[in-house]
């Protein structure tokens, strides 16, 4: 079996938050972004239990908190750039590290 489809049919486990002081504000950010700030809710595009929609954004339930906290601060800095029309660019930037990392905790917690 090619590795591929062994690990596209292997069901997803739920992850683990490491943080208490940070579910809230990551929770709060993911769900429903910062309008004052211009910054959009990660379910918007990642889906409220962050599966993702196929094809167009990446799952990122369970998700080691480490892995997306670096993945976000390279964004933000432009050293990633494989995002469509900027997106997630734009996003990072309007974010502080406290956010970014909030955030790649409470993802580390979907299931």
């Amino acid at each position: 079996m090619p590795p591929a489809a062994y690990f596209s049919g292997q069901k997803s486990k739920g992850g683990v938050s490491t943080s208490k002081e940070t579910p809230a504000l990551g929770r709060d950010i993911y769900r429903g972004g910062n309008a004052a700030r211009g910054l959009a809710a990660c379910a918007a595009c990642h889906g409220p239990n962050g599966g993702g929609i196929p094809a167009q954004y990446p799952r990122l339930a369970g998700q080691f908190s480490e892995y997306t906290e670096a993945q976000m601060k390279t964004f933000r800095t432009g050293e990633r750039a494989n995002d469509a029309n900027k997106m997630m660019r734009t996003i990072a930037a309007k974010m502080s590290d406290d956010e970014i990392h909030a955030v790649a905790d409470y993802i580390a917690g979907l299931p």
